[in-house]
């Protein structure tokens, strides 16, 4: 019998909404609890994720979008584009949308009732439009910054590789690993392999 089962005002998923590639929006379930969530988001988005804050709820709330932060690198199949001047912008792969709680964003997601679901899904329809499915990123969202303003910046980007001889030592990073090499740092996410190549640029996106 689980917990809602005995006691049926104790509620242990909280409702976000999910838009995969090609679909409609729709309420998802997570996990109340901070580790299986955690655990599910990752299943969902397919690895480690980041966060973005997208607009203000009132009542010190805010709607959120979580994404693969390693969506641009594993060619994701796109998604949706932002609205207005921002349409050049796509998101790639799965997305969830959750609520946050400003002032105690420590504590996660909030649980958004079925009704305002719907209200945000018919928001999310009408402003983030379909892409077809075959759009490839902007170059410039193929580079990150690390160290940024700083004597020590650099710009690199991820090139897939051929999965090296040596794998046996690496650094847990959420979902990926990454395997120290003598000249360049590798990464392993969903069984592929990645490497930091540095490249030239004035200017480009901190990711």
């Amino acid at each position: 019998m689980t917990t809602e089962e005995k006691n049926p005002e104790v509620k242990t998923t909280m409702n976000c909404i999910l838009i995969k590639p090609g679909q409609d929006p729709e309420i998802c379930a997570l996990p109340n609890n901070p580790l299986e969530q955690v655990q599910a988001i990752g299943d969902i988005l397919g690895g480690n994720f980041a966060s973005a804050r997208l607009f203000d709820l009132g009542d010190n709330k805010s709607l959120h979008i979580l994404v693969n932060d390693f969506a641009v690198p594993l060619g994701l199949m796109a998604n949706r584009r932002f609205p207005g001047a921002d349409n050049e912008e796509i998101i790639f792969g799965n997305a969830i949308f959750v609520a946050m709680d400003d002032e105690h964003s420590d504590q996660g997601p909030m649980d958004i009732t079925e009704e305002v679901c719907n209200y945000f899904i018919e928001q999310l329809k009408t402003n983030l439009l379909p892409c077809k499915g075959d759009e490839k990123p902007d170059p410039k969202h193929e580079i990150f910054i690390e160290n940024y303003g700083t004597p020590e910046q650099r710009s690199f980007k991820w090139v897939e590789i051929e999965k090296p001889e040596n794998v046996d030592e690496f650094i847990a990073a959420g979902r990926a690993k990454l395997i120290k090499h003598p000249e360049y740092e590798v990464i392993e996410i969903n069984g592929r392999y990645f490497k930091q190549v540095t490249v030239s640029t004035s200017q480009g996106p901190i990711q």
